[in-house]
């Protein structure tokens, strides 16, 4: 005996909102990469902030970014360590 699971118009409305929603956002790496590649950096205080991630989490994500092979600066400033993607020339 075959049994047909019962749909409603709301149904089938849920379950194409995630996918519509998921392909506009974008995934944690490329709003780190984003947050990185602004002109001011981003220092841990402000990725533990966007992210809410812990200081080590935040060291070793950027460690990711420099392994997937983006080249990343780090400077000091008054604000603390500031870390950057630096663009190639």
């Amino acid at each position: 005996r075959v049994e047909k699971a019962m749909t409603t118009s709301s149904d089938t409305e849920i379950n194409k909102s995630p996918t519509k929603f998921a392909r506009n956002k974008l995934t944690r790496q490329q709003q780190l990469q984003k947050l990185l590649s602004r002109k001011a950096g981003a220092t841990i205080a402000q990725m533990q902030n966007t992210f809410g991630w812990q200081p080590h989490s935040a060291r070793a994500a950027i460690s990711m970014m420099r392994k997937a092979g983006h080249t990343v600066e780090r400077s000091g400033s008054d604000k603390g360590t500031v870390y950057r993607i630096v663009k190639p020339v």
